[in-house]
């Protein structure tokens, strides 16, 4: 039978991380389990929790990792899934720790990639049903970093914030978080990158009624920040080998300009009739495309060894 390891992180969510285990437990048994070849283990990731979680968890019949501080959900992701391999999962899926996501949806996420049709699934709430209504902010930045995942990946992707995520054997000794937050769009990406297959099923999401989320104003400019650094190492070649050819291109428009107002005797702001501006410029630029073209043959190297 595979051996299916359900990770759960959770930092302060001592008033549900007790709940949501013994659910998940009585919910898949292995006798319930077997007939569909498989059986799961519980992880839990506790991230640097100042309440009584840690110990909430302590008490239950599953494995558990702490970090000593609170790193993160990517962090704490990060964590699970190498445990994950270390433990030899053959599949691992990702539950929240505040009972959003239903127990009940496990399977159904788990089993596209138990019958060999994906390399990772991803529980969509859009495609499924949304128990309350979400918040307009929260709304509208689901659907942007949706939008954006659609256009950095190879994906049709319906819900690109979602909890609830599995993957299989293959992709876990392979992949790779580098922020230390929103873990399912650094996963989309790296999946992306190495030619994992991709799966949505639909799920269900339900309001959170006990401790408080991490999502908030400042959670959208983490989110950029992690995706712009993710895409530099995935493929720097995209990203200053577009800057090095704008900045060449802004460099020639500010030659053909100055030739313009000199040979015209046109009015132009003074540093269009600057020379260092337009020399520093075109030097920058042509040394931005060549190290995005230096990094990308670092990386194809590394990739063949």
């Amino acid at each position: 039978m595979k051996k299916v390891i359900a990770f759960i992180p959770a930092y302060n969510e001592e008033d549900c991380i007790g709940k949501v285990i013994n659910t998940v437990q009585s919910k898949y048994p292995k006798s319930k389990t077997e007939h569909n070849g498989y059986f799961l283990e519980i992880l839990v990731v506790n991230d640097g929790s100042t309440d009584r979680t840690e110990q909430i968890i302590k008490q239950k019949k599953v494995t558990i990792v702490s970090h000593s501080m609170n790193r993160g959900l990517g962090a704490a992701t990060r964590t699970a899934m190498k445990k994950c391999y270390d433990l030899d999962a053959d599949i691992c899926i990702k539950l929240d720790a505040d009972f959003q996501h239903d127990p009940d949806d496990i399977e159904k996420t788990i089993m596209p990639i138990l019958n060999n049709e994906t390399d990772i699934c991803w529980g969509s709430r859009f495609k499924g049903k949304i128990n309350y209504k979400m918040p307009l902010e929260r709304y509208i930045g689901n659907k942007f970093f949706t939008f954006l995942m659609n256009r950095l990946t190879n994906y049709k992707i319906s819900d690109a914030q979602t909890g609830l995520m599995a993957f299989n054997k293959t992709y876990i000794a392979k992949f790779e978080i580098i922020g230390n937050y929103n873990p399912p769009q650094q996963l989309l990406i790296d999946a992306s990158k190495k030619g994992m297959r991709y799966y949505e099923v639909p799920v269900v999401f339900h309001k959170r009624t006990t401790g408080k989320s991490f999502v908030n104003f400042k959670y959208p400019f983490f989110v950029l920040v992690n995706i712009l650094r993710i895409l530099t190492m995935a493929n720097p070649i995209k990203v200053f080998g577009t800057l090095g050819i704008l900045g060449i291109s802004l460099s020639v428009l500010h030659s053909v300009l100055s030739h313009l107002s000199k040979s015209n005797n046109l009015e132009m702001p003074a540093f269009i009739l600057d020379e260092t501006f337009r020399l520093a410029l075109w030097i920058i630029s042509i040394q931005c495309f060549f190290f995005g073209l230096l990094a990308d043959l670092v990386i194809q190297i590394k990739s063949k060894n």
